[in-house]
């Protein structure tokens, strides 16, 4: 079992997906880029709740939809077929193109989410980062594509910080796995 390491609500994911039903119509959404990936299924499954923390957190500060399709779709989708990895990419893809905006949450710039920042980039999408660690690799992937760096923004806010920790940062795994 995963236990968050700071206090929240009992029913936070009843919350955030109540209040991504109520209000899911085509206002202005944000993508979150993070890590997924993983050693073993529970570092993916770490990284799959951190996703959804990240959405909560978006919802929680700004009452604004965040959407992390691998917080849920490695559910139904296999990363060992190449067919359902391939279908999931473009998935991905395509909510990042129609996200207003990208925020890459974490401590880390992964493949999967390097692939994102580009098509976010691509479509002139602002990319917010939260860890000042990860800030000049996509600061340096921007100069890469000559991209217009007014889009590239750093959020330090105090109350924005847990958007720049690590799934392991956010979570701790008990020993009572089968």
């Amino acid at each position: 079992m995963l236990i968050c390491k700071f206090d929240l609500p009992r029913d936070w994911e009843q919350d955030l997906e109540a209040g991504i039903l109520r209000h899911g119509g085509d206002e202005h959404r944000i993508h979150i880029c993070s890590p997924f990936g993983g050693a073993d299924w529970k570092e993916v499954q770490r990284n799959m709740l951190a996703a959804r923390f990240y959405m909560y957190l978006v919802w929680l500060f700004d009452r604004r939809i965040a959407r992390a399709p691998h917080a849920y779709l490695p559910l139904l989708y296999s990363n060992d077929n190449s067919l359902e990895y391939g279908d999931a990419r473009g998935c991905r893809m395509i909510l990042v193109a129609n996200s207003g905006e990208l925020y890459v949450c974490g401590n880390q710039v992964t493949e999967g989410m390097r692939e994102e920042i580009k098509h976010a980039i691509s479509f002139k999408r602002p990319v917010t980062v939260f860890n000042p660690d990860i800030f000049d690799e996509v600061d340096a992937m921007f100069r890469k594509a000559r991209a217009d760096r007014r889009l590239l923004i750093i959020d330090t806010e105090a109350h924005r910080k847990k958007l720049g920790l690590s799934a392991e940062e956010l979570f701790e795994g008990r020993q009572d796995y089968p």
